[in-house]
């Protein structure tokens, strides 16, 4: 009681020294402002925000911020803390000091930390998020601010329904009686998109002006006037409408792409598409960028558990439970074994409707560029749907199947590359029904897979053409110590590098004369670094024709991402590839980095006016590249 005594009579005492010193002109105080004793000339210590020396004044640091919410107050002049310690809570400091009228200088151990009082409603703290504030002792042995506190952001019953955090501390998570769960929210009302913001930290920067304006913002590259889309980055950096136009690129090399707006590249359900270098105006210069095919782009944000607008944020308060799960992760699938996604992962996980085995399911999957040349699909799903892929003949670039309780997405990829998978589920008479997802499915495969694919395999136009893979620095003829049908299958395959868990390395996997019309396909598995590899298709003379003119189309894929393109559009395609013994060169690779790298070196082989180089009839001498 009599330390109580002392303690208050301290503080009264300060508080007349303080305003006789700041209506006099006393040498013991001083106009500079500061917030810690640091901050004052030699001498002196900081006090209610001023540099006083200490025998003016004993009332405390001053480091208060008169409000125990941190960020949300201001420093009172009594040096306030804005709320009192509770010793007994937790591990805390058990200083006798009361953190309201401050301590004097140097009384409390530096390091050592105290709760402040709690100022959120009775019955908050510690429910959800909520909790009080807390000090730390400073070097100079004064108390610091009180920080960190959280109180609720709703009243109690309103929590934002959708984010999974108890934002009114009641003990409940998402409830509400004028919010999301409850239709509460208008679509047009931006008070969740506000907390969606500060919870999501939305990056809304362009990198560019406005779209409508398509006016360069020069400072992204430095020069003036600025080269069109002279950041090369597979971006719409200029805002108009075109990706990368103007940077030089290798006819047939492909890159990642995204025409949406920068920021939203990656985020949410948006994801990359390909585009291919094609010839440029003048054959034998640079080539130029072709459409970006495949990306995934920003659409209207819908009750789905996925960001489809691609700003950081799921649903934005607009429902609860949705009925489809869009950020279902489907995983890779590899070549040659099946995958099967299940959806009742997807759909209807809360078991809302139970009815996946009634419903319209209808799966729909991109086709690769071998796919659409042959007019057949290089993949094959479960039998029981309708719109089997694989018996097509069409050239379109995606094959939908589709059919009642066909809830489970099964397929057996023959090769590498990304492909798109939509789904789409329907529902009679529901008014919220069709609900949709989209995701890209990667067929990952190690090392280097190279196909090849041709319009001209079937009959009454039969021709036969055939893939080779050569080493450098170890192949020395074509039709022999290289990689093709009649020397790399099985045992006899020449032994470049240890065999692997898939088999020898090189393999021809499909040879397209006795297996039927589709891609032929090599692969090395455990390519080594740096080593180099050259590819050529062979016009082979049996069941060949002369004057049957040939598009053959070649992919390399390195770790499962296709890096080059030749012979299909928007390539000029291969022209006067049209006789028995006719050899394409198509292009070296240099691998770079160990069997899991998808880095690769490719240069394509190219007359000095840009086009393909055809050897008739073929050189066997495998160095005479």
């Amino acid at each position: 009681m009599k330390k109580l005594f002392l303690l208050l009579l301290m503080f009264f005492l300060s508080l007349f020294f303080l305003s006789c010193g700041e209506s006099s002109d006393d040498s013991s105080t001083s106009d500079l402002h500061c917030e810690s004793n640091s901050d004052c000339p030699l001498g002196q210590i900081c006090s209610a925000g001023r540099c006083i020396v200490p025998d003016s004044s004993d009332n405390g640091s001053g480091e208060g911020n008169g409000g125990g919410n941190s960020g949300s107050g201001s420093s009172s002049e009594g040096g306030s803390e804005g709320g009192n310690s509770n010793p007994s809570d937790g591990d805390v400091s058990t200083d006798d000091s009361d953190p309201e009228e401050g301590n004097v200088t140097g009384s409390c151990e530096p390091g050592k930390k105290q709760k402040c009082d709690y100022q959120g409603p009775e019955g908050t703290e510690n429910v959800g998020p909520c909790r009080a504030a807390e000090r730390t002792c400073k070097e100079d042995g004064t108390w610091g601010y009180c920080e960190g506190e959280v109180i609720p952001e709703y009243e109690s019953g309103e929590d934002l329904c959708t984010n999974g955090i108890d934002d009114d501390c009641d003990g409940i998570v998402d409830n509400g009686a004028n919010n999301a769960c409850n239709g509460g929210y208008e679509e047009e009302d931006d008070s969740d998109v506000e907390h969606c913001e500060t919870v999501c930290q939305i990056n809304t920067e362009d990198g560019c002006k406005n779209k409508m304006d398509s006016e360069y913002d020069a400072s992204l590259c430095g020069t003036n006037p600025p080269s069109p889309d002279c950041l090369c980055n597979g971006l719409d950096d200029d805002c108009d409408g075109k990706i990368d136009e103007g940077c030089p690129c290798n006819l047939g090399d492909t890159q990642a792409c995204f025409s949406g707006k920068p920021a939203q590249r990656g985020v949410g359900t948006c994801h990359d598409g390909v585009q291919t270098c094609k010839m440029g105006p003048i054959r034998g210069t640079v080539g130029t960028w072709g459409e970006c095919k495949g990306e995934i782009l920003p659409k209207k944000d819908v009750c789905d558990n996925a960001d489809n607008n691609c700003n950081g944020c799921k649903d934005e308060g607009l429902c609860c439970a949705p009925a489809i799960d869009c950020d279902y992760d489907i995983g890779n699938a590899t070549p040659f074994i099946d995958k099967e996604i299940d959806g009742t992962l997807i759909y209807d996980i809360d078991h809302k409707f139970n009815d996946a085995d009634t419903v319209k399911w209808e799966w729909t999957l991109t086709k690769g560029p071998c796919d659409i040349v042959l007019g057949k699909t290089s993949f094959s799903f479960a039998s029981n749907v309708e719109g089997i892929a694989g018996v097509s003949t069409d050239t379109s670039e995606a094959i939908t199947f589709s059919g009642i309780g066909l809830k489970k997405f099964k397929v057996n990829f023959q090769l590498s590359g990304t492909y798109n998978l939509h789904l789409k589920i329907t529902r009679e008479g529901d008014p919220e029904s069709p609900y949709e997802c989209e995701w890209p499915l990667k067929v990952v495969s190690t090392g280097l897979r190279v196909e090849l694919c041709w319009d001209t395999n079937q009959a009454p136009k039969r021709v036969d053409v055939d893939l080779h893979v050569g080493k450098n620095g170890t192949t020395t003829a074509w039709g022999s110590s290289d990689c093709y049908f009649s020397n790399c299958r099985g045992s006899s395959s020449p032994r470049w590098y240890d065999e692997t868990e898939n088999g020898n390395n090189p393999r021809l996997d499909i040879d397209n004369k006795g297996e039927g019309p589709i891609p032929e396909n090599i692969n090395i598995d455990n390519p080594g670094d740096g080593h180099s590899f050259r590819v050529g298709a062979y016009y082979h003379p049996t069941l060949s024709t002369d004057n049957i003119e040939t598009h053959a189309v070649v992919n390399i894929y390195c770790g499962g991402t296709r890096k080059a393109t030749y012979g299909f559009d928007p390539l000029p395609q291969l022209t006067g590839f049209n006789k028995k013994y006719d050899f394409w060169k198509v292009v070296e690779i240099k691998w770079v980095g160990d069997n899991l790298s998808d880095e690769c070196e490719i240069f394509p082989k190219l007359d000095n006016d840009g086009n393909y180089v055809i050897d008739r009839p073929r050189d066997t001498n495998y160095n005479n590249w």
